[in-house]
């Protein structure tokens, strides 16, 4: 995949395209994704995906926490994984949030990319006058020499899939259904930094992990059954997310206990993956107490990875 942040220049050939912010990249955004790269191969062509950054609701919203299900680098990292051709981000600014339907199709998708075919889902919209018409879509194609089609829905048990449902689950820690409409693993990707090593006192060291992007959407507080990746070694582990308050003068943290593990891995990066939601966060009398506890919430989960062998 070859990543494109400039328009001019470009010269792809018979490109297939789609766009939109593309959050989470979920089964609805892999259905749409996978229908332009067979499209490309029908035209003898490329596939080409047009992305935005930042995200338009956090560009025209600064001052609202809009939190996003993954960062730009975790989107990037999708893409990648669903091996398409191209991917251009374009920066979301005030000039192209001003742009109509009509204009971002004759000047982006027509001028700069030369759009052999556009592959719309259903419920696109183009431009700050919201051009979602496909019958209008399909006039421009007729102007432009491009053809177009518009891929339905996914669903699950009746219910469309989105992103914002996501973060609706993910909001009230229904992890097993947010990763259900992902189609992955819903994760995290942050540094190990120092903690206060309340946990190794007590036989639970933890790998406390930093977040760096604001805008990056975490599940609620509780503890969670997690898998990690260290330098693509996978490991089983459980996570506590929220303000331990346990521990007087405590702030947000993200502690991931990691079984079997007993490396220095400071200044490293991890990759959590969140598997199910154990318990909401406590705060326990002592710290005995919460050793006890976290005793039962590993239990819970080397019960769950026995019983799941496919995770």
């Amino acid at each position: 995949m070859r990543i494109h942040t400039d328009l001019d220049n470009l010269n792809f050939r018979n490109p297939a395209v789609t766009m939109g912010a593309f959050d989470g990249i979920h089964l609805g955004h892999q259905k749409i994704i996978n229908r332009v790269i067979e499209k490309s191969k029908e035209l003898n062509g490329e596939s080409v995906i047009i992305t935005f950054y930042p995200h338009p609701k956090v560009f025209l919203n600064p001052q609202d926490p809009f939190k996003t299900i993954l960062t730009h680098l975790d989107k990037i990292d999708r893409f990648y994984h669903h091996k398409i051709d191209h991917l251009v981000v374009l920066n979301f600014n005030e000039e192209l949030s001003q742009m109509s339907g009509e204009d971002y199709v004759e000047n982006i998708l027509v001028k700069k990319i030369k759009m052999a075919h556009l592959v719309m889902g259903h419920d696109h919209c183009f431009g700050n006058n919201k051009l979602c018409s496909i019958d209008k879509i399909n006039v421009l194609g007729e102007k432009y020499n491009f053809t177009t089609e518009q891929v339905g829905a996914q669903t699950i048990n009746n219910q469309v899939i989105s992103s914002s449902i996501i973060r609706d689950r993910l909001s009230t820690g229904n992890i097993e259904e947010a990763n259900k409409f992902l189609g992955y693993n819903y994760f995290v990707f942050g540094r190990v930094v120092h903690g206060n090593q309340i946990g190794k006192t007590i036989g639970f060291p933890t790998a406390n992990i930093e977040i760096k992007k604001p805008h990056k959407k975490l599940p609620c507080n509780g503890v969670y059954i997690v898998k990690i990746n260290w330098n693509g070694n996978i490991y089983n582990g459980i996570c506590n997310l929220g303000i331990r308050p346990t521990i007087r003068k405590s702030k947000f943290t993200f502690e991931v206990h990691i079984f079997d593990f007993h490396r220095d891995i400071y200044q490293d990066y991890l990759t959590v993956s969140f598997i199910d939601r154990i318990r909401d966060e406590k705060r326990f009398n002592s710290l005995e107490a919460l050793k006890q506890q976290l005793s039962v919430d590993k239990k819970v989960a080397l019960e769950y990875f026995q019983s799941h062998p496919e995770i």
